[in-house]
């Protein structure tokens, strides 16, 4: 009873700092006590204690990840983690559309930074498998040079990496979709992991707005490169028309 009263009063609050209150609220320990559910579940050479994981966006910063471990979550993947930190887009950046069940937002990769969260990880190694999704600052001059970045820093720190190319808050990043820029970036991506002794999975995050002519494209080049898996999907900004709620036109 009363974490449905915690859930009815943190919904009350501004959605952004509804969830800075959760994390905080998480590292104070201040969660329901689960039992442990072991359903192992391999996938390729990675084991998973269940199939049920956290996806990246919740615990952008590495800042909770045990705490997610004894909430009975088979993995968490935090992040997206840039190079440098930054502040993302200017608030506010999350709406909730209560008659649609749904959120929009545009926080525009709001993190740390990579050095920040490597070190925080380093000095609370996780009890549970780790994944770290990686992508640009928004004013980087060669977002290429940036997921390179990421992945020599946080390689070691990860069970496996995600090479987000998804994110619609972030200008020009789905860009990465068309066939000339995803092959230069995974050519590039192979090099860094050939160069650094990479050897953790690498898995990639794509938009479901991708249009049905270039999935096959796309496809060809994560065989091509021997991508290992691929996360579907990222969020749509192309599904307005079938919302009903009066924040259904903010950007995000």
């Amino acid at each position: 009873m009363i974490w449905k009263f915690i859930t009815f009063f943190v919904r009350k609050l501004d959605p952004e700092i509804a969830h800075k209150l959760t994390i905080k609220s998480l590292k104070l320990g201040l969660h329901p006590r689960l039992n442990q559910s072991v359903i192992p579940i391999n996938i390729g050479n990675l084991i998973f204690k269940n199939l049920l994981g956290v996806a990246a966006g919740f615990d952008k910063n590495a800042e909770v990840i045990n705490k997610i471990h004894f909430l009975n979550f088979g993995f968490t993947e935090v992040g997206t983690i840039t190079p440098v930190p930054q502040y993302g887009n200017p608030k506010p950046r999350i709406f909730r559309l209560e008659k649609d069940q749904a959120l929009i937002n545009r926080l525009g990769f709001n993190n740390h930074g990579s050095e920040v969260v490597y070190r925080r990880i380093i000095e609370n190694p996780p009890m549970g498998f780790l994944g770290i999704n990686v992508g640009p600052n928004k004013d980087t001059k060669d977002k290429e040079e940036d997921y390179y970045l990421c992945l020599s820093k946080l390689a070691t720190s990860a069970g496996y990496l995600t090479i987000n190319i998804s994110s619609p808050n972030t200008v020009g990043l789905r860009n990465f979709h068309e066939h000339q820029e995803l092959n230069k970036l995974l050519a590039g991506i192979n090099k860094i992991k050939k160069d650094k002794n990479i050897l953790k999975p690498l898995v990639i995050k794509l938009s479901p707005d991708i249009k049905d002519g270039e999935i096959s494209k796309i496809i060809e080049l994560i065989l091509k490169y021997k991508i290992d898996g691929i996360i579907l999907s990222n969020t749509t900004d192309s599904n307005r028309e079938n919302l009903n709620d009066t924040q259904k036109n903010e950007k995000g």
